[in-house]
């Protein structure tokens, strides 16, 4: 099995949530599938975001084969927006890989130049092992191992249909409050922000 599996999601900052919501469903025909925020305080959240102190809301959309997690900083607040950015600017903000074998990927990305953002943590949301670091350029990179879920077809990437416990039904999509899982709701009840 090799350790490096793909790219799991991009992530992407706007300063409309909402409105990146409607444009990324309805121009790339993406699928809610989550939603995720969390208040300022939250030291495990903020230590593997590599922040002091932040709060987001978030979606999660699923395409034929990838993600876009697209977030919304309460704080702190951004500094720079997208029309600021020419060509030959760093692009989207963090990319994430899945890996099978955290610490081996980790020790790997930084003897090859990477470096921890803040210090790692035992925080593992949804049994995931989860960090951001930095690429030798800066790049936000996140690392990620999921837990291991009898089935699960996460590994050979066919598609993005299952991802253990964070599989919703076609009119469900999950939920995280403070980087922790708190269930599946229906889509008729996704929130408006």
């Amino acid at each position: 099995m090799p350790l490096v599996c793909g790219i799991h999601h991009l992530g992407l900052v706007v300063p409309d949530l909402e409105a990146a919501r409607k444009f990324y469903t309805e121009v790339f025909d993406f699928t809610v599938i989550g939603v995720d925020d969390w208040d300022e305080g939250n030291e495990d959240v903020n230590a593997y975001v590599g922040m002091d102190e932040s709060s987001a809301i978030s979606y999660m959309l699923q395409g034929a084969n990838t993600y876009l997690e697209i977030w919304q900083y309460l704080t702190p607040p951004s500094t720079t927006t997208p029309p600021d950015y020419v060509a030959s600017d760093c692009g989207y903000r963090h990319v994430c890989f899945l890996v099978t074998d955290f610490d081996t990927v980790l020790e790997r990305f930084l003897a090859g130049g990477g470096s921890i953002i803040k210090p790692l943590t035992n925080a593992r949301p949804g049994g995931a092992k989860i960090h951001y670091c930095r690429d030798p350029f800066g790049n936000i990179i996140e690392l990620l191992q999921m837990p291991e879920q009898a089935g699960s077809r996460i590994h050979n990437l066919p598609g993005v249909a299952e991802e253990g416990k964070f599989a919703p039904q076609p009119d469900q999509y999950y939920a995280l409050k403070d980087g922790d899982f708190v269930g599946m709701r229906n889509f008729a009840d996704l929130p408006k922000t």
